[in-house]
């Protein structure tokens, strides 16, 4: 049981993404030759910050044009983020909330999370739902062998309706029975 630290990622294929791989590549006054104003640098942050906030935290680290512009939209959108795991760690509390705590404190934005084996039950699971409404960055989620039964995947399985970030969920051994398995079918 271990919560993972993983950095930030970038949706594959993405306008961020393919800046980020470009900046790699070229020093950012190269980058930043790209003649756009800065209201269409501004549209961009936002509309990354609301969708895609793994990728403008990535973006905002490789372009200092870019970070001047987003820094207060992607602030804002990690602190609403961090907060919304914050809430979920107090929730959950003893070993596992200090784990997501310290994790935060580690990481500009939580990635990954591994609390398999945490017996967190279906009251953590609701805790861990409530996080990740309206998540944008975290990629995967190990919630195995948590007893968290039906209605903690329920939970868990609406949190995540239309989330296109959320690449590996795993509830192996979470007694959610045909219940469960059936709200977290797509």
């Amino acid at each position: 049981q271990h919560v993972k630290e993983g950095g930030v990622g970038r949706a594959p294929g993405s306008a961020a993404t393919m800046l980020v791989d470009l900046n790699d590549d070229l020093n950012d006054d190269v980058l930043m030759l790209v003649d756009l104003p800065d209201d269409m640098w501004r549209a961009i942050a936002k509309q990354l910050a609301e969708s895609d906030l793994a990728s403008a935290v990535a973006l905002k680290r490789c372009s200092s044009r870019f970070k001047d512009l987003a820094a207060p939209l992607v602030a804002n959108a990690v602190s609403v983020t961090n907060e919304k795991w914050r809430d979920a760690a107090a929730k959950i509390g003893g070993r596992v909330g200090a784990k997501i705590t310290g994790a935060l404190e580690r990481n500009e934005v939580l990635k990954t999370l591994d609390i398999g084996y945490s017996n967190i039950g279906s009251k953590g699971a609701a805790a861990i739902a409530e996080a990740l409404r309206g998540n944008a960055v975290m990629t995967e989620l190990d919630v195995s062998w948590n007893s968290i039964g039906p209605a903690g995947a329920a939970a868990i399985a609406e949190a995540l309706r239309g989330n296109g970030v959320l690449k590996t969920l795993n509830l192996y051994c979470n007694n959610i029975r045909d219940e469960g398995a059936a709200a977290t079918r797509c």
